[in-house]
């Protein structure tokens, strides 16, 4: 093997509901297979979710590593994307959750084997990434209907991927017979104002008009901020409908901004709340500063066709 060739570790996420359903030895060889054509090195490690990312966190500084490959859902993804940019890494992703929003954004196949043979052929790209008070997302971060709906589909058990979508729909459901609302001061590029919300995400990106959303370009530069106000009973449920069809932005109540900067304050810092950072449970401190670091973080990208 050539002394320059690029060396790529792979960590998959054995808790993901995608890898439980496969031979994970085959995926192993799958990608062995792929990146030695191609001229790779290749390192594998596989665990659960946990102790997953610790061991990630180890290796991701080592001087060798060219590649950084996770496959998993998207907390999965967020956590390498973050670990491959501070450590100046390239990021490879393998869709394996339940949504894969980062994976659609790049634009890569959504089965295992097909986003393993098209990496391996892959190009490195840059795309932007984001940080809230320094923690880097790359899909978006929610306040309100979606986390609130998060805790509780805890409550449901499920045990597929239609399962986990069938319990968040009894868990929103279930949310908005006691609508979160949030007092909030929104300042986008430095242009404050107070608001009550229902419902705010602001992406990695404007979104696209699609089901689920993801980012339209991910080198785009910009933020997306997507705000509902205090929304009743019936408009949740419209809001539901017009994003499960891909037309949240044509929804009456949605008010869709952007900018390179967002700063989230707290106006009533009642009881502990918590939003949703790229699928994950993240507390909300009084003060959120956003930012878009744009093309900061390098992929591992499918050639244009």
């Amino acid at each position: 093997m050539p002394q320059s060739a690029k060396k790529l570790v792979a960590f998959l996420n054995t808790d993901s509901g995608t890898l439980r359903s496969l031979d994970i030895q085959m995926v192993e060889k799958k990608l062995e297979s792929c990146f030695v054509s191609q001229g790779y090195q290749v390192e594998i490690h596989r665990n659960g979710g946990k102790q997953l990312i610790e061991l990630m966190t180890k290796k991701a500084g080592d001087p060798e590593l060219d590649i950084l490959l996770a496959a998993g859902g998207d907390g999965t993804i967020s956590a390498a994307a973050s670990l491959a940019w501070r450590h100046g890494k390239t990021l490879a992703v393998v869709p394996a959750g339940t949504m894969n929003l980062y994976a659609r954004s790049l634009d890569l196949p959504l089965d295992v084997e097909g986003a393993i043979e098209a990496l391996a052929k892959g190009q490195e790209r840059k795309v932007d990434i984001a940080t809230a008070n320094d923690q880097a997302f790359v899909h978006q971060l929610s306040i309100g209907l979606h986390p609130t709906t998060v805790i509780k589909r805890k409550n449901y058990s499920y045990q597929s991927r239609f399962g986990k979508m069938l319990a968040g729909i009894r868990a929103y459901l279930d949310t908005i017979r006691h609508m979160p609302c949030h007092a909030l001061e929104m300042t986008i590029d430095g242009v404050a104002k107070s608001v009550r919300l229902s419902s705010l995400s602001v992406s990695n990106n404007l979104f696209e008009q699609t089901a689920p959303p993801r980012a339209e370009k991910p080198d785009g530069g910009v933020l997306g901020v997507y705000m509902a106000g205090n929304l009743s009973r019936k408009d949740a449920l419209a809001l539901a409908a017009d994003t499960l069809i891909g037309k949240m932005q044509d929804n009456s109540n949605m008010l869709v901004s952007s900018g390179s900067s967002v700063q989230i304050k707290r106006l009533h810092k009642g009881k502990p709340a918590k939003s949703v950072l790229d699928g994950e449970l993240w507390p909300v401190p009084d003060v959120i500063d956003i930012k878009i670091h744009p093309k900061a973080l390098s992929v591992l990208a499918v050639p244009a066709q």
